[in-house]
C-alpha cells in the first residue's frame, strides 16, 4: 500500500496553501491537488451527464445551464457519487481514512469545489 500511496502523492500536483492549522483545511490541500489532476475526466464526465438527462442542454440559457449543473450536483446522488468517486480512487490510505472520519463534511465541499471549477467549463 505504501507504494500506491507514494506514486498517487507523486503524479498529484503540488499546490502549497502555506501554514494550515486545521485539519479539515489541511485536507483541503489534498482536494484541490486532486481536482486539478483529475480536471478533465469530471468536465468530460460532467458534459456528458447533462447533454444525455437534459437533451437540448448545449442550446439553453447560461443561467439555466448554471443551475441544471448545480441542481444536478445537489439531487442527483448517482451523479454525484461517481464525480466523488473520481477524487477518491486517488487518496492515499491517510487520506481516505480521514476523509471517511469526515465524509459529510467533505462531500458538501467537494460538491461546491467541483461547481465553483467546472462551472466556467462546461458553459
Amino acid at each position: 500500500m505504501e507504494d500506491r500511496d507514494l506514486n498517487i502523492q507523486q503524479i498529484r500536483p503540488q499546490i502549497d496553501f502555506g501554514e494550515i492549522h486545521q485539519p479539515l483545511d489541511r485536507f483541503q490541500e489534498v482536494l484541490r491537488q486532486v481536482l486539478k489532476f483529475q480536471n478533465d475526466i469530471l468536465v468530460q464526465l460532467s458534459i456528458h451527464f447533462l447533454e444525455k438527462k437534459y437533451k437540448s442542454f448545449a442550446t439553453r440559457d447560461e443561467t439555466i445551464k448554471k443551475d441544471l449543473f448545480y441542481q444536478s450536483l445537489k439531487k442527483d446522488i448517482p451523479f454525484k457519487k461517481e464525480l466523488i468517486g473520481v477524487l477518491n480512487g486517488l487518496f492515499t490510505k491517510p487520506e481516505m481514512d480521514f476523509y471517511l472520519a469526515n465524509r459529510q463534511e467533505i462531500n458538501k465541499r467537494l460538491v461546491e469545489f467541483i461547481y465553483k471549477r467546472l462551472v466556467a467549463q462546461i458553459l
